[in-house]
C-alpha cells in the first residue's frame, strides 16, 4: 500500500512538472546545469510567476533561444526594474532576464562582470540579483556589499503599475536583508555577525568610517604653522605684501599696548552685546505676545465664523422640516376630505 501510494504521488509530481513546461520544450532548463539549493534553478521563482513569465510576449519574443551574450544586449537596453505589475500582475522585462538567467546559467565571470559594471545600473541590479539567488552567503556579502555605496537612481515599477524612484543602496539592502525582492522569495542566508564568528568573514567597513579617517588626516596637516601674507605699511611708503610666520617676533612694548587696546575693546563689545542682547530678548517677548495675541483673535474669529455656521444650518433644517411637516398635513386632509366625498357619493 506504501509503495502504491509513492508512486501515485510520484506520477502526480511528474505530471505537475510535465504541465509546468509547454510541449515544444522551449522553456527547459539547459541540459549542463547544476542544480541550485537542492533543486531546479528555475523553481527559484514561484510557479504562478513562472506561468505569468511564459505566458507574456516579451518571454516569447525577445527571450526567445538567448545565449549569455544576448542577455547582455537585453540587460543594457532596460529601463527600469520591477517585478509582476499591474491588475492582471503582468511580469516586467526585468523579471524575464532574471528567469532566462536562471534558466541557461551564464559563467560566474559573466555575472560579476554584470555587478562590477558601473556604467549600466540595471545590468549591476540584475547581476546582484542572480547572485542573491544562486551564490553562496559569503560570494554574496563579498560582491554586494560593495554596492551598498552606489547612490545613484533609479525607476522602480510598484505593484500598482506606477513608477517610483528608488537607490541602488536600497535594492541591495534589501537583497542583503530583506525576505523577498521583485515578488520573489529569496533563499535565506545567515546573518553577516555569525560569519565574523566563524571567521568567515572580517568586520565590514563603511565608507562613512574611511571618510572620518581622511577628514582627522587633514586636520592634522592642517594643524601645523602655516604662512600667510601680511600687509606691511611704513611711514612714507607704499603698502607691502609680505610673507609672515607664525612664529615672528614683536616688540614687548607694542605687544603691552596692543594688548591693553583689546581689552578695551572687548570689554566695550561685550557691555554692548549686553545691552544688545537684553533688547532683543524685550523684542522676541514683544513678538512672542503679538504673535499670541494675533492666533487667539484668529481662534476667536474662526469660532465665531463656526458658530454661524452651524445655526445657519440649523435653522434651515428646521425651516425645512415644519415645511415638510405642513406638506404633510395639508395631503392628509386633501385625502380624508376626498375619502368623505367617496363614502358620501357611495351612500346615495
Amino acid at each position: 500500500r506504501i509503495s502504491h501510494l509513492q508512486a501515485q504521488r510520484g506520477a502526480e509530481a511528474a505530471e505537475e512538472r510535465r504541465r509546468a513546461m509547454p510541449r515544444d520544450g522551449l522553456n527547459t532548463t539547459v541540459s549542463d546545469a547544476e542544480s541550485i539549493k537542492g533543486t531546479n534553478p528555475q523553481f527559484l521563482i514561484e510557479k504562478i510567476t513562472r506561468m505569468k513569465i511564459y505566458e507574456c510576449m516579451y518571454w516569447k519574443e525577445h527571450c526567445f533561444a538567448l545565449n549569455a551574450e544576448g542577455i547582455v544586449d537585453k540587460a543594457v537596453d532596460l529601463k527600469y526594474v520591477g517585478g509582476v505589475t499591474g491588475g492582471n500582475r503582468h511580469p516586467s522585462e526585468f523579471l524575464c532576464l532574471l528567469l532566462k538567467m536562471l534558466q541557461i546559467q551564464p559563467e560566474k565571470s559573466i555575472i560579476l562582470e554584470f555587478i562590477l559594471n558601473d556604467d549600466y545600473k540595471y545590468v549591476r541590479i540584475l547581476g546582484a540579483t542572480y547572485l542573491r539567488l544562486t551564490g553562496q552567503a559569503i560570494e554574496i556579502y563579498q560582491y554586494l556589499e560593495p554596492l551598498l555605496n552606489d547612490l545613484r537612481k533609479i525607476r522602480y515599477k510598484n505593484v500598482e503599475a506606477k513608477f517610483e524612484i528608488k537607490h541602488v543602496d536600497e535594492i541591495v539592502d534589501n537583497l542583503l536583508v530583506g525576505q523577498s525582492a521583485f515578488d520573489i522569495m529569496l533563499p535565506r542566508i545567515p546573518l553577516r555577525w555569525h560569519l565574523e564568528l566563524a571567521g568567515k568573514l572580517q568586520p565590514r567597513k563603511s565608507a562613512l568610517e574611511e571618510m572620518d579617517l581622511f577628514d582627522d588626516e587633514e586636520e592634522q596637516k592642517g594643524g601645523k604653522t602655516e604662512e600667510f601674507l601680511d600687509l606691511k605699511k611704513t611711514e612714507g611708503d607704499k603698502a607691502q605684501i609680505g610673507w609672515k610666520d607664525d612664529g615672528a617676533k614683536k616688540d614687548k612694548g607694542s605687544e603691552d599696548k596692543d594688548d591693553s587696546d583689546k581689552e578695551d575693546e572687548d570689554k566695550g563689545k561685550s557691555r554692548k552685546s549686553k545691552k544688545t542682547k537684553e533688547d532683543e530678548d524685550d523684542d522676541e517677548d514683544d513678538d512672542e505676545e503679538d504673535e499670541d495675541d494675533r492666533d487667539s483673535r484668529d481662534r476667536s474669529r474662526r469660532r465665531r465664523r463656526r458658530n454661524d455656521s452651524r445655526d445657519r444650518s440649523r435653522s434651515r433644517d428646521r425651516r425645512r422640516r415644519s415645511r415638510d411637516r405642513r406638506d404633510r398635513d395639508r395631503r392628509r386632509r386633501r385625502r380624508d376630505r376626498s375619502d368623505s366625498r367617496d363614502r358620501r357619493r357611495r351612500r346615495r
